[in-house]
């Protein structure tokens, strides 16, 4: 998010620039993970009597889902916001929609996180403020107004801030892995869903482009935001632990073991 306010600015006036300094970017941070100290070679290698699980053994297949989904929808703020917006108002005042964005994160978060954390996970509570909060602030920014974006937008990161402690926190809770693999796992999934939002929201932007009318994109996007998660209620007998063979050795966590365990975005 910070990257995107400070690209604001530049999103129409200079894209070329733009994508340029992020690929320099992103090529230095590959270079620099290169020079990351390795091993010793001390390390035994694992056998294939101890080898570990897949990445996906033992997912907590509902927060796992929800989190995708929950990425698929958030995205379509994420990927198309930039290009709503300054045909409304401004680059500089897109700039100014991801900081209010941003603040909400970095204030609201931590202090909403231990209720957050208390919040039970039935989809008729936790996931259901989220999702609520993703369908209503994409209705509001079909509006188009400066007030709708800024309004939307704040309405869409406080449903992201619920959805996203919350399916990290559940899927901690639930899952007989470690951390790392955990928030792997969530990862993917927020990854997955990212992907989904950028080829299908953009078919779906793009018609509403031609057709004039971008603003009818977002009222779908709420419709989906509404209709999607009751599919969930499908995998909610099914979010049994998958087994794990006998040589992980990760340590099996007890349904309560999320103390100290912070999810990181």
């Amino acid at each position: 998010m910070l990257c995107g306010l400070i690209a604001g600015p530049f999103v129409l006036s200079s894209p070329g620039w733009l994508f340029a300094a992020v690929t320099a970017l992103f090529l230095a941070i590959t270079a620099g993970h290169a020079w990351l100290p390795g091993t010793d070679g001390s390390r035994p290698l694992a056998s294939e009597d101890t080898a570990r699980p897949g990445l996906l053994a033992g997912v907590a297949l509902l927060p796992f889902a929800a989190n995708a989904l929950a990425f698929y929808l958030y995205f379509h703020f994420q990927h198309f916001l930039a290009v709503y917006a300054v045909e409304r108002a401004s680059s500089a005042f897109y700039s100014v929609v991801l900081l209010l964005c941003f603040t909400l994160v970095i204030v609201v978060q931590p202090l909403a996180s231990g209720l957050i954390r208390r919040m039970p996970y039935a989809l008729a509570l936790a996931l259901a403020v989220g999702f609520t909060g993703l369908a209503t602030g994409s209705a509001v920014l079909a509006a188009g107004t400066r007030a709708a974006l800024l309004a939307g937008g704040a309405l869409i990161t406080l449903g992201d801030i619920v959805l996203f402690l919350k399916n990290d926190l559940e899927a901690l809770r639930r899952s007989p892995r470690s951390d790392a693999v955990v928030f792997g796992q969530q990862r993917l999934a927020a990854g997955l869903g990212a992907c989904a939002s950028g080829v299908l929201g953009g078919q779906l932007y793009g018609l509403g482009e031609r057709a004039g009318h971008t603003g009818w994109f977002w009222l779908l996007a709420a419709v989906q935001c509404l209709l999607l998660p009751p599919l969930l209620l499908t995998l909610r007998r099914r979010t049994a632990r998958l087994p794990v063979s006998d040589g992980d050795h990760e340590g099996a966590l007890t349904r309560d073991d999320t103390d100290g365990r912070i999810p990181g975005r």
